[in-house]
């Protein structure tokens, strides 16, 4: 799974942990389909976390913990201040960057001999002084929305980005830090040389590490009686209703939501197997006006049992027949500035799914038949069977019959220790890259539809379907059938039964994967996926060491199918597809941050490091 590193700005702290309001206007607009559109909102996701018996140790048991998410949306006005000021502060550091720069220069004079160190302080001090003027007049200028959102700030914003601007509205950056401590340095009674090194010290500083503080205010949250300690706001994320990047266009109005994590842990309550209560409670004032919303998720293994709770509007319905107890996680809203009380009970188990799960899948397959020949669920032991039951899928993911057996001499997660339910040989030839990769406690084996590829999930999914494998005397019958729910008028009710799928030609999946904006090349409306000669340069792909003809080969290109004609970066790169991985269909106005999060991050975090994806 892909794990993240960039991205943008936050204020929320301040709302709970100092009780500042930024810039929250009078709201009591009545609820409409439009709603979410048109009306700040606060949305709290709290998961206790790694909270996975597969592997339970007595002797080395967990502490309890977990983490919230807390996102809240922002009105039009707010939205604008804000890209003014993250766009003062991404200034600030562009010029903390040039005074770096000239402050190290000086630095290497010194190191050099041609300064001595008194003549560099001297310098240098003229030099901070000129530098605090520039920031403070960056600071005091008018910001336009003609110097907005570039995409070299999507790789700054999440670890540089300064909370405190956003309680106060004052642009700051680490430069503000920097420059007092260089006059700290120059102002202090330390020698001439002990300065130089003190300074030399402060340009190598990229940020300034925070000490982790323990929130008082906050919810009551109570595990087995056992009160939460709430730990720190960290900044995640700041992503827009419909596109930060509408700076670019007229749709700079576009509303922005702001998101942090905060830990929570509870002191000397170990995790252990059996069931746990789990109280919430909380009255917060800010609530009021704004539609605020409350998921509780547990980790893999976990489930809600019961469910009692004041609030007139909770989710799952226990009286809702679909959704009874027990599930891995419910949902509530703040009524009148307050969350009414919660108690829940929780253990081990897994929810009841409206569909087979695979061990409920391995049993429903041994009860099909075709010509008398009892099935079971699909294996694949060879290039030419898995070419078969990959001709007969259509988009979703199948249950296979394959496990991870912990009890396997050869049991290594993630990859070692897979067998087949009819104990013939396994193979890992198939599976998707990076994967199985234990994302949790993934011990079974689907393949998806669309790609054709295998991978590790958890065995409680459900609404998957499930392949079907007949040993018959000569060729053998395969069946690909999909879960669907059918009216019993008799019975008055729904029955689930499962269906043959329609298997997905190579031309549908090259339409789909047109429409989902896949490389194409040469523009020849065949995707390079599906496409035998991806530049047209009339030498297959399979010969042709550079596909899209940019110059970089296959090996090491990190962008594949670059349009033709497009110039690349040394990994292979166009703008144009840059442009693509941080947006949903190359269009910056239409870019969806919510959804682009994990990429951008991703991108940012692994080209700082200077590892090849």
């Amino acid at each position: 799974m892909i794990m993240s590193r960039v991205f943008l700005a936050l204020f929320l702290a301040a709302l709970l942990v100092s009780g500042v309001l930024f810039f929250v206007p009078n709201y009591s607009a009545e609820y409409d389909e439009d709603f979410y559109e048109y009306q700040p909102f606060l949305q709290y996701d709290f998961y206790l976390h790694e909270l996975d018996l597969k592997n339970f140790d007595e002797n080395d048991t967990q502490e309890f913990s977990g983490h919230v998410y807390m996102r809240r949306e922002y009105s039009n006005e707010e939205s604008e201040t804000f890209r003014k000021l993250l766009v003062k502060n991404y200034q600030l550091f562009i010029l903390d960057e040039q005074y770096r720069k000239d402050v190290s220069a000086i630095l290497d004079d010194v190191a050099n001999g041609t300064v001595d160190t008194d003549g560099a302080l001297g310098i240098i001090s003229d030099l901070t002084s000129s530098y605090d003027g520039k920031a403070k007049a960056l600071i005091n200028e008018n910001a336009t929305f003609d110097k907005l959102i570039t995409l070299e700030m999507l790789s700054w914003v999440r670890d540089n980005f300064i909370i405190e601007s956003m309680i106060d509205g004052v642009p700051r950056g680490l430069m503000s830090q920097r420059i007092v401590n260089v006059n700290e340095s120059i102002g202090s009674s330390d020698s001439s040389t002990e300065k130089i090194s003190a300074i030399h010290h402060e340009m190598l500083n990229d940020h300034y590490n925070q000490p982790e503080e323990v929130v008082s205010d906050g919810p009551l949250l109570t595990i087995n009686g056992i009160n939460a300690v709430w730990v720190d706001w960290e900044f995640e994320s700041v992503g827009p209703t419909s596109s930060l990047l509408g700076s670019f266009s007229d749709n700079s109005d576009d509303r922005l939501w702001v998101g942090q994590w905060m830990h929570v842990s509870f002191p000397n309550s170990s995790h252990v197997p059996g069931n746990h209560t789990l109280t919430f409670e909380w009255h917060d004032e800010n609530f009021k006006g704004k539609e605020t919303n409350f998921h509780f998720g547990l980790g893999y293994g976990e489930v809600f049992t019961n469910i009692e709770t004041e609030s007139t509007n909770v989710w799952p319905y226990e009286t809702d027949n679909y959704y009874k107890p027990p599930y891995g996680w419910i949902g509530f809203s703040a009524e009148n500035g307050t969350v009414g009380k919660l108690e829940a009970s929780f253990g081990q188990g897994f929810p009841n799914y409206a569909a087979y799960d695979w061990y409920e899948a391995v049993e429903y397959a041994e009860t099909l038949t075709h010509k008398g020949v009892k099935g079971h669920l699909a294996t694949i032991t060879s290039k030419e069977e898995a070419e078969l039951i990959f001709s007969l899928l259509d988009g979703q993911s199948y249950w296979l019959g394959g496990f991870h057996n912990m009890d396997n001499s050869n049991y290594q997660e993630p990859a070692d220790g897979w067998e087949w339910v009819t104990g013939e040989n396994f193979s890992n030839e198939f599976w998707a890259e990076g994967e199985p990769n234990e994302a949790g406690p993934e011990d079974c084996l689907e393949v998806w539809g669309f790609d054709k590829v295998l991978n590790d999930n958890r065995c409680h999914l459900d609404w998957t379907g499930i392949v079907v494998e007949f040993e018959m005397n000569g060729t053998n019958h395969y069946e690909a059938l999909i879960p669907q729910w059918i009216w019993d008028d008799k019975n008055e009710t729904d029955v689930l039964t499962y269906i043959k799928a329609i298997p997905l030609t190579d031309d549908e999946r090259n339409e789909i994967l047109k429409e989902e904006g896949d490389p194409d090349a040469d523009n020849d409306g065949i995707v390079d996926l599906f496409d035998e000669d991806d530049d047209n340069d009339g030498i297959l792909d399979e010969n042709d060491m550079d596909d899209d003809n940019d110059g970089i080969d296959d090996d090491s290109d990190r962008c594949p199918g670059t349009p033709v004609g497009e110039s690349v970066d040394i990994e292979g790169c166009s703008s144009s597809q840059i442009l693509k991985e941080v947006t949903e269909d190359g269009n910056i106005p239409g870019f969806n941050f919510a959804l682009a999060l994990l990429p951008i991050s991703t991108i940012a975090y692994y080209r700082k490091k200077g590892i090849n994806l």
